[in-house]
């Protein structure tokens, strides 16, 4: 028993003494081929650096998914996004500061109230009422805010200027003291005004010539008080200069003399010359471009009556005047008006010495062709106000009669110069708001 059990036992070592020793015929290719390989660093090996118990347990078994804490950042989640969204609808969006944008409401004046319409369907309503009279609304250029004139009797000599939400609430009044020909603003029945372009001031001017220079005032739009430009220049009309509002483009004259076109600092009362003052010419109805760049004007002869209107383009460094041309048989233009986007005037054309025979057109503003005409007749007077609706689609017309009383408001295609009524009636020129597309 003893000896089968040795022999049992000492098998393995026997049969290993007897084998052979071979050697497989591949190991020496395998040699070959895996000498020239680079070897993974031990620091890449996790058994350096972790105990072994830590690896295998984390390989074998995941911790298991806390289902209440996944549940309630879902629920984190949902609430921060939810309220993120109603922050986002809480706060009004504002159209580029110029260039096209979309249409708003019309609003206009009608029996001494404020009124609002919707330019497609014609439904108005009053936003601001009352028993004072309210005139002449015009919004700033991000659609948000009017300002108007208000007159406690119903006389210019009352006039105070007002700004409101665009829908006529929170009313301020802005110049504390009645605004006419007899107190500290100066100017007769207060008809000119204008918001900078960022919307916080109002700039506010007369042609009456009270202290015998220039009339023309700053006005915070929040209220916050008044002060007048200390310049020489006596103001007839004035616009602010995009895009940052720093510059008023201003037609003045000194001393009583011709008009000239200026760009005036508000605040040090300093202006250059953009169009010198000529005794033989009369320079007016200064509109500046949606960017800034350029102005258009028109000029004439004192002497020579409606028939030597022409409309003019220029830099606003003074440069590159060009006289927009006008077809066979028209003998004047008159007007102008510029489309947001900049590249097209739309304008008051003449077919007779004076007013007998007028049409609208709305041509090119670099001059290179006469442009698309309305019908002939479509208004009596170079005095008509043009704008364009704040998509470029449409021009709002509202003519003035050989009378010089304004008459039914006309929206005109300025790709095919038809024109239809507007579906409101205003008596003075309405003003279109700008919202963001």
């Amino acid at each position: 028993m003893t000896s089968e059990r040795r022999f049992e036992q000492d098998l393995p070592e026997l049969l290993a003494e007897l084998a052979p020793v071979r050697r497989p015929d591949y190991r020496d290719d395998i040699v070959r081929q895996t000498a020239p390989m680079r070897q993974r660093p031990a620091w890449m090996f996790p058994e350096r650096w972790l105990p072994v118990s830590v690896i295998t347990t984390r390989a074998v078994a995941a911790p298991p998914i806390r289902w209440r804490i996944v549940g309630l950042i879902a629920l984190l989640l949902v609430a921060l996004v939810v309220g993120f969204a109603a922050l986002a609808g809480s706060q009004r969006h504002v159209p580029a500061p110029f260039g096209p944008a979309a249409n708003g409401v019309v609003a206009y004046e009608e029996g001494g109230d404020i009124f609002t319409a919707d330019p497609i369907t014609g439904v108005a309503k009053a936003v601001v009422t009352g028993t004072q009279q309210d005139l002449r609304p015009n919004f700033s250029d991000d659609g948000t805010h009017m300002v108007f004139v208000r007159q406690a009797d119903g006389s210019p000599i009352t006039s105070r200027l007002v700004v409101a939400r665009s829908d006529g609430t929170s009313p301020v009044v802005v110049t504390p003291n009645p605004v006419s020909g007899f107190d500290d603003y100066g100017g007769a029945a207060l008809g000119h005004y204008a918001f900078s372009p960022a919307g916080t001031e109002i700039a506010l001017w007369s042609p009456l010539r009270v202290h015998g220079t220039g009339e023309m005032w700053i006005a915070e739009a929040d209220g916050g008080g008044v002060r007048r430009v200390d310049t020489p220049l006596d103001v007839v009309e004035a616009s602010w200069l995009p895009p940052d509002g720093t510059k008023l483009i201003v037609t003045a004259s000194t001393n009583g003399g011709p008009n000239g076109i200026f760009a005036l600092d508000p605040r040090t009362g300093q202006s250059v010359t953009i169009v010198a003052p000529d005794p033989g010419l009369d320079l007016d109805l200064v509109k500046v471009s949606p960017d800034g760049s350029r102005l258009a004007y028109v000029s004439a002869d004192p002497l020579g009556g409606p028939s030597s209107y022409r409309v003019h383009v220029i830099g606003v460094d003074g440069r590159g005047d060009v006289t927009l041309p006008m077809p066979s048989g028209a003998t004047f233009q008159d007007a102008p008006a510029w489309s947001n986007d900049g590249t097209r005037l739309a304008i008051t054309r003449g077919y007779a010495e004076h007013n007998e025979d007028m049409a609208l057109a709305v041509l090119p503003a670099d001059g290179s062709g006469v442009g698309v005409e309305s019908r002939h007749g479509l208004t009596g007077c170079c005095d008509t106000n043009l704008q364009w609706s704040p998509d470029d689609s449409r021009v709002l017309v509202t003519p003035e009669n050989l009378e010089g009383t304004m008459t039914q408001q006309l929206l005109l295609d300025p790709s095919t110069g038809e024109a239809v009524t507007a579906p409101w009636t205003a008596s003075n020129p309405p003003a279109w708001q700008r919202i963001a597309p």
